[in-house]
């Protein structure tokens, strides 16, 4: 037991439902990849058959904890204060696993890190966990979730620690995990939902995508840094210190299928889903 899947997902509002009523309505072609890496990336998640789901959005911000949140039961209904118009009313409702959110809270300050246990049925969820989650990856909503905030305190290193406390705390309990990094890559926004990355960008995101996909964690790790820099990635590329945590801590090469890659503002959003050999 512990991690047996990482996910790098997406969670753009353009892409919020699956029907497929609705995905012959995007409004560009360039769209339609990642939709259809996201359908792909549920059916991984549905073979890989997790117990708990833990995401780390990069839209549940918090500014000098990090929120580790354990509610036994998220139920809510979500409208986007981003983006009202293509998220709205979007109702969720599944477990949670408090005993694995206190075990990652212990960690994390037994580390000294800052941390906050939230355990309240109003406690919202952003749409960077909730779309990703009903829309795509757990339709059904039955697999427990332990949402993970970003926090703007935090840098690269104390992310990246959170992701080995995932992964330990996963371990201790016999729980067969799923690790959810939920955020754009290269993410310099611009008017116009259709519009790529630039050549630099995009070259960066690919770059980084392969060291993914040849189980090259320590490298990508040790050029985070840089990449951030440059690319300038969501949060900081909070997400990814964490996600490559996750990964290191295992000790193991996962297999990656790389599902897609596509614009949206901007903003480059790779769909890749890794699952332990």
């Amino acid at each position: 037991m512990g991690l047996a899947g990482v996910y790098l997902s997406v969670h753009t509002p353009r892409y919020c439902t699956y029907d497929a009523a609705f995905a012959g309505k995007l409004a560009h072609p360039n769209f339609q990849a990642v939709r259809d890496g996201m359908v792909a990336q549920g059916r991984h998640v549905a073979a890989l058959t997790p117990d708990v789901i833990v995401i780390n959005s990069c839209h549940l911000v918090a500014t000098f904890p990090t929120v580790v949140d354990g509610t036994p039961r998220h139920e809510g209904v979500l409208t986007a204060q981003e983006a009202p118009e293509l998220i709205h009313g979007v109702a969720y409702d599944f477990p949670g696993d408090f005993e694995l959110a206190a075990a990652m809270i212990e960690g994390g300050r037994a580390a000294g890190l800052p941390c906050t246990l939230a355990n309240d049925v109003h406690y919202p969820l952003d749409y960077g966990t909730v779309m990703p989650l009903v829309c795509y990856l757990d339709r059904a909503q039955r697999i427990a979730a332990v949402p993970v905030s970003v926090c703007l305190s935090a840098d690269l290193g104390e992310s990246f620690a959170w992701g080995r406390h995932i992964a330990r705390a996963a371990a201790a309990l016999g729980r067969r995990a799923a690790f959810v990094a939920s955020g754009s890559v290269s993410h310099k926004l611009v008017r116009g939902p259709e519009r790529w990355p630039g050549a630099a960008e995009q070259e960066l995101d690919h770059r980084l995508a392969r060291l993914l996909a040849d189980g090259d964690y320590d490298k990508a790790w040790a050029w985070l840094p840089e990449y951030a820099e440059a690319a300038e990635p969501e949060m900081g590329g909070r997400h990814l210190a964490m996600m490559l945590g996750a990964l290191i801590e295992t000790g193991r090469r996962f297999e990656a299928t790389v599902h897609a890659y596509g614009p949206s503002s901007g903003s480059g959003n790779y769909v890749i889903s890794m699952a332990a050999a």
